[in-house]
């Protein structure tokens, strides 16, 4: 009877054994991998940047008066000097012909003065007239000269007044909604304007990168203009160049900003519009790259798992160097060939075992 029993226990201890054997064989974390390769490449660099206009002005009243035209119809490309508001002239040329009409006066007065002056040196010099009468004479020619160049002055001020009555484009561009419209009164105090123009051809980009691509930029300037890209969502990428960067970094997020032109002539590009940047930085060798997913966020920095020959996960310090086209170029104790884990990492620890799934 003991005998049957202690049979018995010990087949079940035997199954029991058998099953934690199983239970161990299956607690290999299942992984997919991809090998470290180390490539020569053009390396790029892309950021969000965001269009602006290659020159903006308001456009102001420098008189005041009634509008009585407006020649140009909002949103429509203007040209330099071109007449964009009338305002109501009359009183301007009234006051210019008044002005006229004093320095004609003046220079009328100043022409007898001048006569009387030569014509009472002459008398002078015989005794027929004082010399207090011909001072005199010298002191009006004088005194009229200066008369006639402040009429002068009115009336050229005047004239600008006049001219300042049709309101010209300053720049050539595209021209934004009005603000005011026919049989508005304007002052030239006025701080508000009548509309904007925008040159958006060419225009600007402004976007930021890393610091630690500023050695590279540099460099490559140094041989001649960047090309880059502007990709605007859902549209075409836009050819241009790189003319800017800014003297300084900024030490709060370790960035410098940068700026490009583009000639625009299509106009895909819109001040305000936010755009996708592509710049090249130049060529790196020998880097060693994973895809992306591979590189994971610590407390102490980056890191990645390897998978051993003996399938064990192996965990590595990595410094991210730069990313490019879904795969990233690390530094480490990694080389070319080790299988860096791009899926499954959240159930490993250093030294587990692994099992490799396609």
């Amino acid at each position: 009877m003991f005998r049957e029993l202690y049979i018995i226990f010990f087949l079940i201890a035997l199954i029991a054994g058998c099953e934690d054997k199983g239970e161990k064989t299956s607690a290999a974390a299942p992984v997919r991998v991809a090998a470290v390769e180390k490539t020569s490449l053009n390396r790029g660099v892309r950021a969000v940047g965001n269009v602006a206009a290659s020159a903006s002005v308001a456009i102001a009243p420098r008189v005041t008066g009634e509008i009585v035209e407006i020649k140009f119809k909002e949103g429509q490309e203007v040209r330099e000097g071109q007449p964009l508001v009338i305002i109501d002239p009359r009183p301007y040329e009234a006051d210019l012909r008044e002005k006229k009409a004093l320095l004609a006066k003046s220079e009328a007065q100043l022409t007898k003065a001048l006569d009387d002056r030569r014509r009472y040196g002459k008398l002078v010099n015989n005794g027929y007239v004082s010399r207090e009468a011909f001072e005199q004479t010298a002191t009006d020619a004088a005194a009229l000269r200066a008369t006639v160049q402040s009429d002068r002055a009115a009336a050229d001020r005047a004239e600008l007044d006049l001219e300042y009555c049709t309101v010209r484009a300053p720049i050539s561009g595209r021209i934004g909604s009005l603000s005011l419209h026919k049989g508005n009164m304007v002052k030239n105090t006025d701080t508000g304007p009548i509309a904007h123009i925008d040159t958006i051809s060419p225009c600007y980009v402004n976007f930021s990168l890393p610091e630690a691509n500023l050695s590279a930029i540099l460099r490559d300037m140094k041989r001649g203009a960047i090309p880059i890209t502007a990709t605007p969502a859902g549209g075409a990428p836009e050819s241009g160049f790189l003319t800017l960067i800014d003297n300084n970094v900024d030490t709060r997020t370790g960035t410098i900003k940068l700026r490009g032109v583009f000639q625009n002539e299509d106009r895909n590009l819109w001040p305000g519009q936010f755009v996708e940047i592509a710049l090249p930085v130049g060529e790196t060798r020998d880097a060693l790259m994973v895809p992306t997913e591979a590189v994971q966020p610590g407390r102490e920095g980056k890191y990645i798992y390897i998978v051993t020959p003996e399938n064990k996960a192996s965990f590595r310090n990595a410094r991210v160097l730069f990313e490019q086209g879904g795969k990233t170029a690390i530094e480490g104790d990694i080389k070319e060939g080790d299988m860096a884990v791009i899926d499954g990492q959240v159930r490993l620890a250093p030294d587990m075992t692994v099992e490799i799934i396609k």
